[in-house]
């Protein structure tokens, strides 16, 4: 994925856990179609190409923690980067968060 860095908005340290590169696989009743296999991803989800750059992007302007607003993919993805970017704090999901 950051091969595309050049296009992106400017990071000096992405938070990568090794992301993109997703193997094109063929379809079996669809002959010559080929789809990315997005379960290569660190967490098995297409979400980690937008949790990637959203918690890289919130790393260096200064931010301590992240939210996202998910009931799946999404929130694993971005968890998993901040995990990688800070120390994680669990909230109880009813709007509280411990500092």
């Amino acid at each position: 994925m950051w091969r595309w860095r050049p296009l992106l908005p400017a990071l000096p340290a992405p938070v990568s856990l090794g992301e993109g590169g997703a193997p094109p696989v063929p379809l079996r009743h669809l002959p010559g179609v080929r789809i990315n296999d997005e379960r290569a991803n660190p967490t098995g989800s297409f979400m980690d190409h937008m949790a990637s750059p959203g918690v890289s992007w919130a790393r260096d302007r200064g931010f301590g923690t992240v939210a996202v607003t998910s009931t799946g993919h999404a929130a694993v993805s971005t968890a998993a980067y901040a995990a990688a970017a800070w120390a994680v704090h669990h909230g109880r999901g009813d709007g509280y968060a411990p500092s």
